[in-house]
């Protein structure tokens, strides 16, 4: 049985704004089909009633975005690993170490202007 986002949401008592939300945040399977079209099927309806549930028991959204886990969290990652750089004798600065060389590039580029000013102003 395939449904319209506002049946979907009229049956779960989710408004169709949160059930967007849990979509992008991994916690809800695509629709069935995208679009003006879009479609959503009896897994969507009882992956809702189990997101429900488990916000009753108080957990939260991220504590049930790990519960639920799976293939279904296209926005987890590995832990980030970091790099620490000293800019001044009593400054350092974190920097993540998955980011893109281009960004990598800009983020050195301000510390080291950082630490230039930072120098002057001894």
């Amino acid at each position: 049985m395939e449904m319209k986002l506002s049946e979907l949401a009229e049956r779960s008592g989710v408004p169709a704004r949160t059930i967007r939300l849990y979509i992008t945040q991994g916690m809800l399977p695509r629709p069935l089909r995208a679009g003006r079209d879009a479609a959503y099927g009896e897994e969507h309806l009882a992956r809702l009633q189990t997101i429900r549930a488990l916000q009753r028991e108080g957990l939260t959204l991220a504590a049930i975005r790990a519960r639920l886990g799976g293939e279904e969290q296209p926005q987890s990652r590995p832990k980030a690993t970091w790099q620490s750089q000293l800019i001044a004798p009593d400054v350092m600065v974190m920097v993540r170490d998955d980011i893109t060389p281009r960004r990598r590039k800009r983020i050195a580029d301000a510390l080291n202007e950082l630490a230039n000013y930072l120098d002057t102003d001894q």
